[in-house]
């Protein structure tokens, strides 16, 4: 009876790790933190969340049609205006609600209560230029599980967004840290990360189709996994994917216990999982 139970949950986690890009649009889950500031100024921002919200949901992000991403964003303000302009700073948490998350305390801008917040990509603006940057950093992290470094016209747009930003010496505060992950992101040594995430997901949409070629790209993609995990056991991307990921990973090898082995040991924080698996609990 487990053992039945075992096995279906492990195929509802595989299905549901792999919605595909054609089903998809930004559907974003706002909340703005106000309380630091006057409040005289929590008043007139009263309506800022849903602006945002709204600034998200309605820009199109990719051209594609029928597209769909959950989106995170937790901002908390801090009033930081000087004479002549109201101007914040914000501490920003946004993610996909599953294996991609940023975290960026160093961001000041300009803002008016009431105005409204355009989307111009050909315009860079302090506010709307940080958040486009990171959704730009998510898009581009999910369509490498797509296709492979399916991502980087998105992380040309990131890097278009940061050499803009570099021209703003008013509110030049962080770019040099989101330049660093943006290379972080990007270069050679995160193609091996970028190729196993396809691998991996590939592999989920075999495997719920009872495709025997799920194993083999799934091992395609531990070996990538393996790779990076030596040149960096402390890799954040990684660990994030794990940690979203580790069961329907885990399910792909649940009769190949070598592999099990060699999952347990590039991701000792879910050994135990993998040492259930492969038990069939």
């Amino acid at each position: 009876m487990r053992r039945g139970f075992i096995r279906c949950f492990i195929l509802s986690a595989l299905i549901a790790a792999a919605p595909r890009l054609e089903a998809q649009k930004l559907v974003p889950q706002v909340k703005l933190i106000l309380e630091r500031l006057p409040l005289e100024k929590q008043k007139r921002l009263a309506d800022f969340e849903s602006a945002i919200t709204t600034y998200l949901s309605d820009a199109d992000w990719t051209g594609d049609t029928g597209w769909e991403l959950p989106l995170n964003l937790q901002i908390y303000l801090q009033d930081v205006s000087v004479s002549f302009e109201d101007r914040y700073s914000g501490i920003c948490l946004i993610s996909n609600m599953s294996d991609l998350q940023f975290y960026d305390k160093y961001w000041k801008f300009p803002y008016m209560a009431g105005d409204r917040i355009v989307h111009d990509p050909n315009l860079y603006e302090p506010f709307t230029g940080f958040l486009n940057f990171y959704i730009y950093l998510i898009i581009a992290g999910e369509y490498d599980k797509y296709s492979p470094l399916g991502g980087s016209p998105w992380y040309e747009k990131a890097k278009a967004i940061y050499d803009q930003a570099r021209f703003n010496s008013a509110f030049i505060w962080g770019w040099d840290e989101r330049g660093k992950l943006l290379q972080s992101l990007t270069s050679l040594d995160a193609q091996p990360f970028r190729r196993s995430k396809y691998c991996f997901f590939t592999a989920f949409d075999a495997s719920s189709q009872a495709d025997t070629s799920a194993v083999r790209l799934g091992l395609e993609g531990l070996s990538l996994l393996e790779s990076v995990r030596k040149r960096d056991p402390e890799h954040k991307e990684t660990r994030d994917f794990l940690n979203a990921h580790h069961m329907s990973i885990a399910g792909l090898f649940r009769n190949d216990p070598e592999a099990l082995n060699r999952l347990a040991a590039a991701d000792s924080a879910h050994a135990e999982v993998y040492r259930r698996v492969g038990e069939g609990r």
